[in-house]
């Protein structure tokens, strides 16, 4: 799912399907999810095959039908315990559903206590928590709140450097992030800056020709444009498609 910030430029709200359930749609070797076979053992197993007829519903355009799959899923790991991190993952996939239908309100209540969830299950030095903060920021961001976005994105951003290294894919994919927000904002400087350091890390760790590279590009160039210097934003865009060919 996608929020729309601006003609140029959009972000990732966080759909990424593997192991348990990473919460952001670009953002590769995700954390979140590793589980433990017991926090979702017995009658809750239920709730992968709930979660994943509703992640069909929301492909298929069909909310309400996906919003039913979610609530269920939601109640069958409750039955394994309040407190484990499937539980952060089916909320979280719920808060997705109403953020991608502008239903903010009650998209941030759910993020919220996903993150809490997450807090409780897994330590607040996790990157499961990063993602989460992350989350809320766009979340924030998508409704111009731009103050309480910065403030978690910068906090994602923190506990991601700490717990999983500074040249980690998905720090590159958080200053990605960052960069947006701040373009948008107008703070081109900063946004050059974020999306660059982005860019570097992902040619780093995942090789110059892995689609994060490419989207890492992409959004360079969107930022070049924003900033008004359009003959570096094509040269970019044009290393973009070297990329995709």
């Amino acid at each position: 799912m996608f929020v729309q910030t601006d003609r140029h430029v959009h972000v990732g709200l966080a759909v990424q399907p593997a192991r348990c359930r990473p919460l952001i749609p670009d953002t590769p070797g995700s954390a979140l999810g590793q589980k433990p076979g017991w926090w979702c053992d017995g009658p809750g197993m239920l709730w992968e095959n709930y979660k994943a007829e509703g992640k069909t519903a929301v492909e298929r355009g069909q909310y309400d039908k996906a919003e039913n799959f979610f609530h269920a899923a939601i109640e069958q790991v409750e039955q394994v315990g309040s407190l484990n991190p499937c539980l952060a993952d089916c909320l979280n996939e719920l808060a997705i559903l109403y953020a991608k239908q502008h239903k903010y309100a009650q998209a941030e209540l759910l993020f919220q206590r996903s993150l809490g969830v997450s807090v409780a299950a897994l330590g607040s030095d996790h990157p499961d928590v990063a993602i989460v903060l992350k989350n809320i920021g766009i979340l924030k961001a998508s409704q111009r709140r731009y103050a309480e976005a910065d403030l978690l994105l910068s906090q994602s951003l923190s506990l991601t450097n700490r717990v999983l290294g500074h040249e980690h894919p998905i720090v590159a994919v958080t200053m990605r992030t960052i960069a947006v927000f701040q373009a948008i904002q107008g703070h081109y400087g900063e946004a050059e800056r974020f999306i660059r350091r982005s860019l570097e890390i992902s040619e780093k760790t995942l090789g110059s020709a892995h689609p994060e590279v490419a989207a890492s590009r992409k959004v360079f160039g969107q930022v070049l444009h924003t900033g008004h210097r359009d003959t570096e934003a094509h040269r970019a865009e044009s290393q973009t498609q070297d990329i995709r060919t």
